[in-house]
């Protein structure tokens, strides 16, 4: 079956925009053949391009390309379904209502659970079993929570139709048109529901999208609260940092609206505050938050971003789960591996489009370099930090053995063989005219190979290699620089 492809052409002198009628290849990925760049996946809505004067575009609609990774899908609230409400929340709890009600609250739970959640969550990218159908969310602990005027559904539901059976954070907020125009606002944009009770219609929503929602859980954290539920408690606490790190008025500060990752919910707060909600429930300690907490009140690291609060949820049977995590924000431009990986693809392809005669500068990479090298530095002090001394087992430094060496050196076996496995099965899959790529794999694949028998002969601290051996991709060949 072959990929469909579309091209767009610019005949004027001016730039032009463009709407295109791509419904039928709704999902697919328009890729730019020339540059090879994934653009927003195609919906239902007329596709919107800007071309430059006498430009095009060229791309394939592809089903195997990812979606970009900062594209946020965003389901209007006219495409969600209506909930019928009687007494607000309280229509979602047969043990909440009165004894003639209740049918009518078992009726509107089934809905909820049955098609109104498993729609909204399977369009989340946090949603981790994405493709998958959703059978049903069961909302297995919750609770109402109030300040002032204003309550939230803070519920962790279990999903049916997913193996294994995945659990999930899912605070919900609701706003009314007739008293709530901002809230509704905000919320149409993180919409689980258009809701309806009387004559009266709004928007139900994720909690993480209204501003009230997250000032509260931040002055939660300030005061250290406990709010009970039927089978645990919710656990807001502060850091020794909070103060320091959230200021006297973290009250009034802006909130942005939330950013989705793969696995989280981030929400900034006028570039001082980070509010991370974690959505997949995970039992037990957080690596990200023990490593934070030593690093902001035992070891005082100034680079990192120092945690304020955290808020868990603990279990009657002492079990906990990390729901969220206060952080101060740092202005960044993204993480350091997809920085090099898109400076090395922008490289290779300069070196690819440069004519055969021109040198490529001696300190073409300087720039690039000087970040590397702060970088290096950072990751040193980190490890400095974490080799100190200190009370806590978990974070007390240990020897390395020669155990350790061996794992170390076998993962690192084991990796290098599987990525010089999977080149070797590629390089056919090259353009048949390309035979200089085709070249530059094999000497690498060949080079690599060398290099990696060399692992063979690393020593703990303090031990020397008793049969030293050249890195060299074969006998008599130089040691690759």
């Amino acid at each position: 079956m072959t990929t469909p492809s579309c091209c767009v052409a610019n005949l004027s002198r001016s730039a032009q925009p463009v709407e295109l009628n791509l419904a039928p290849f709704k999902g697919r990925v328009p890729v730019e053949m020339l540059g090879r760049t994934a653009f927003p996946p195609i919906g239902d809505l007329p596709y919107l391009l800007t071309i430059s004067a006498y430009g095009f575009y060229w791309f394939r609609l592809a089903t195997d390309a990812a979606v970009p990774s900062w594209h946020e899908q965003i389901v209007s609230v006219d495409e969600r379904p209506v909930v019928v409400l009687f007494d607000g929340w309280t229509s979602l709890f047969r043990e909440r209502v009165v004894p003639w009600r209740i049918g009518m609250a078992e009726k509107t739970r089934t809905q909820f659970e049955t098609d109104t959640l498993p729609r909204y969550i399977e369009t989340q990218r946090w949603y981790a079993a994405k493709g998958t159908p959703v059978e049903r969310v069961r909302i297995t602990e919750s609770v109402l929570w109030q300040e002032g005027k204003t309550t939230w559904l803070v519920a962790l539901v279990e999903l049916d139709g997913t193996e294994p059976r995945a659990g999930y954070f899912l605070p919900l907020a609701l706003a009314w048109e007739e008293r709530d125009d901002e809230r509704v606002r905000n919320l149409t944009t993180s919409a689980v529901a258009k809701i309806r009770q009387q004559a009266s219609i709004g928007v139900m929503g994720d909690a993480f999208a209204d501003e009230v929602f997250c000032r509260a859980m931040v002055a939660a954290m300030a005061a250290g609260r406990e709010i009970a539920m039927s089978s645990g408690k919710l656990q807001f606490r502060r850091t020794a940092a909070f103060s320091e790190i959230a200021g006297a008025d973290f009250a009034t500060l802006p909130v942005e609206r939330p950013r989705g990752s793969s696995s989280n919910t981030v929400v900034n707060m006028r570039e001082r505050l980070m509010l991370k909600g974690y959505r997949r429930l995970r039992v037990g300690l957080n690596p990200e938050l023990e490593m934070g907490l030593y690093l902001t009140e035992v070891a005082h690291f100034a680079n990192c971003a120092p945690l304020a609060g955290v808020l868990e949820y603990v279990g009657n049977d002492g079990q906990t789960r990390l729901l969220a995590m206060l952080q101060a924000y740092v202005a960044n431009q993204g993480d350091g591996w997809t920085y090099s990986l898109e400076y090395l693809r922008r490289h290779l392809e300069q070196y690819r489009t440069t004519p055969a005669g021109d040198a490529v500068p001696l300190n073409a990479h300087e720039a690039y370099l000087n970040l590397i090298r702060v970088l290096a530095q950072r990751t040193a002090e980190l490890h400095q930090a974490l080799a100190r001394s200190t009370q806590d087992s978990a974070f007390s430094p240990v020897p390395l053995a020669r155990a350790d060496v061996d794992a170390y050196r076998q993962r690192a076996l084991d990796e290098a063989r599987g990525a010089l496995d999977l080149l070797a099965a590629n390089l056919e899959a090259l353009p048949a005219g390309d035979r200089e790529a085709r070249q530059c794999g094999a000497r690498a694949a060949r080079g690599a190979r060398g290099a990696h028998r060399g692992l063979r002969g690393i020593q703990p601290c303090g031990q020397e290699d008793p049969h030293p051996r050249r890195l060299s991709s074969r006998p008599g060949a130089r040691d690759p620089q």
